[in-house]
């Protein structure tokens, strides 16, 4: 008995004896990180180091506008760059498909956004990190119907064409959220791209002219989620609100739209080397 209760009291030292050292180490480390930790918080407190939530955010999204003619719009928010661009794709626009080719149209109509951002990734590179999609309407609801804007045509059209959208006296437009679909479904009419180059520079209008209006889109369009088709998660939404909330109140915003060159084939429209690598740049 006597021999058993020895044994277990050597034990029992041994064990401590190897315990207490690796305890008292990792102590130690963890006192020392801790006070690591509290130095850098006070050198940023002193130094006046803060970074502003959503300042570090960059979304890349595919907008489609619902329809019997679908449409589309590239929107890169940038965080770092300050910066909103807007990138209209012709819904004819040529994307690879596993058959050979089709249009973003035809693969939206048959399939979906889902798979019309697919063949754009594999077309042009980089995927977009969403898709969004909505009818005209629901676009201009998230918005307001009644916000206005101030729109020069002459940026995108020629005197002709202009003449034929009953604005060649005065170039300059006055368009509200709902009504700016009725005006770019006339445009597509007048230009080789179907009113790409419109739909990019009258969406940048609105968004340039009505900036205190953009940390409330996201929140809206949660409100009509069940008018929308989107692979937009919760989190992701609370994240570009934080990214439009910060975008909204910088004096140096810049808001902004591409043009893509390419021409007109047998079967819909094709980029050029130069539109697609405006494509990549966005999406990158």
């Amino acid at each position: 008995m006597h021999s058993r209760r020895g044994l277990f009291w050597q034990s029992l030292a041994l064990t401590l004896l190897l315990l207490l050292p690796m305890i008292a180490t990792v102590l130690f480390l963890s006192a020392q990180r801790q006070q690591q930790q509290a130095l850098r918080r006070a050198a940023a407190a002193e130094g006046g180091v803060s970074i502003a939530t959503g300042a570090q955010n960059t979304h890349r999204l595919l907008l489609a506008v619902q329809g019997e003619q679908p449409a589309f719009v590239l929107l890169r928010l940038d965080g770092p760059a300050q910066s909103v661009t807007f990138c209209a794709l012709p819904g004819q626009m040529l994307v690879a498909a596993p058959a050979g080719t089709t249009t973003l149209a035809d693969c939206y109509l048959t399939a979906g956004p889902a798979r019309a951002a697919q063949l754009l990734q594999g077309t042009a590179g980089p995927a977009p990190d969403a898709y969004f999609a909505a009818t005209a309407d629901t676009y201009a609801a998230l918005l307001g119907g009644d916000t206005a804007v101030r729109f020069d045509t002459a940026a995108v059209f020629d005197k002709a064409a202009r003449q034929a959208l009953g604005c060649g006296k005065d170039s300059v437009l006055e368009l509200t959220a709902a009504t700016a679909g009725e005006f770019l479904t006339r445009a597509a009419g007048q230009s080789r791209d179907g009113g790409a180059a419109a739909r990019s520079a009258v969406w940048a209008a609105f968004w340039r002219q009505n900036p205190s209006l953009l940390p409330g889109l996201p929140a809206a369009a949660r409100e009509n989620s069940a008018r929308t088709l989107t692979n937009l998660r919760a989190q992701d939404y609370t994240k570009l609100e934080e990214t439009l909330r910060y975008l909204a109140v910088q004096p140096e915003l810049r808001v902004d739209y591409l043009t893509l060159s390419g021409v007109a084939a047998e079967d819909g429209w094709q980029a050029d080397a130069a539109a697609l690598a405006r494509v990549q740049e966005l999406l990158g």
